[in-house]
């Protein structure tokens, strides 16, 4: 056996390791990647009915957008408050302009007004960066006629139920206690928040209960809640909306 294959069964038994690990210090939590849930969730949900993907070009230029055009979405409508790339526009000129992108912020008001209502809402990536959490799901009731898939970055459950946890201003030392991989910057998360820059920072990590709690509390019913370590994954229903408060207006107005 030379070096290099020594290298590569050393380096599997390392993953098969870390991954036994895993298992015993963090029982019932989903291995493999969250994305390939996600594109499992979008092709079971969305043949014949109509989708919109919130949040699609940052990093995958509508892939998911994509995804679900080929897994027989009836119509798809990509939304960001970024403007659509040339990597989405490329792909999208080889599906003949088939997916519509909508560029705005999910915390628009009148977003639903100008991108209308959608079967399927899949929301990725979003959630973690706004300040005000219950108003985006707000707002993705708004675009919701029947399921929503959201996903978040989010921390493992606490004594106390529906808790989360804000960000910005917390000590490094607390921070580092998150145990969140450092494969990219995460401005807010392994560094301090930086007020100006908006989105650009992470704001929140829920626990999964919390993420439920939420989700009911701006008019959806959870049906499925998927954990990986540092990702939750909820399918819910839309629903009639319960809870007021004040001038809180219904979602579904």
């Amino acid at each position: 056996m030379n070096g290099k294959t020594r290298d590569r069964f050393a380096g599997r038994g390392r993953g098969t390791i870390a991954r036994w690990i895993r298992r015993r210090r963090f029982p019932g939590l989903l291995e493999g990647k969250p994305e390939d849930l996600w594109r499992e969730l979008i092709a079971r949900h969305v043949p014949g009915r109509s989708f919109a993907d919130v949040g699609c070009m940052w990093r995958v230029d509508g892939a998911y957008s994509f995804h679900a055009l080929a897994k027989g979405a009836a119509s798809v409508t990509g939304i960001d408050i970024n403007p659509a790339t040339a990597v989405f526009a490329e792909k999208n000129a080889a599906v003949h302009d088939r997916v519509r992108f909508v560029q705005s912020d999910l915390n628009d008001p009148a977003l639903s007004d100008r991108a209308g209502e959608f079967d399927v809402v899949f929301c990725s990536g979003v959630l973690y960066h706004v300040p005000n959490p219950i108003f985006s799901l707000e707002q993705l009731r708004r675009l919701c006629r029947g399921t929503l898939i959201l996903t978040t970055a989010s921390i493992l459950e606490r004594d106390t139920p529906h808790a989360a946890v804000f960000l910005p201003y917390l000590e490094a030392s607390t921070r580092d206690r998150l145990d969140f991989p450092a494969l990219a910057r995460k401005r807010g998360l392994d560094s301090p928040v930086i007020e100006r820059r908006g989105y650009a920072n992470w704001l929140w990590l829920p626990t999964a209960s919390c993420l439920r709690a939420m989700l009911r509390f701006a008019g959806f019913e959870p049906l499925g809640c998927y954990e990986h370590r540092h990702v939750t994954t909820v399918v819910a229903r839309a629903v009639p909306v319960e809870t007021q408060y004040g001038p809180r207006a219904d979602p579904t107005a």
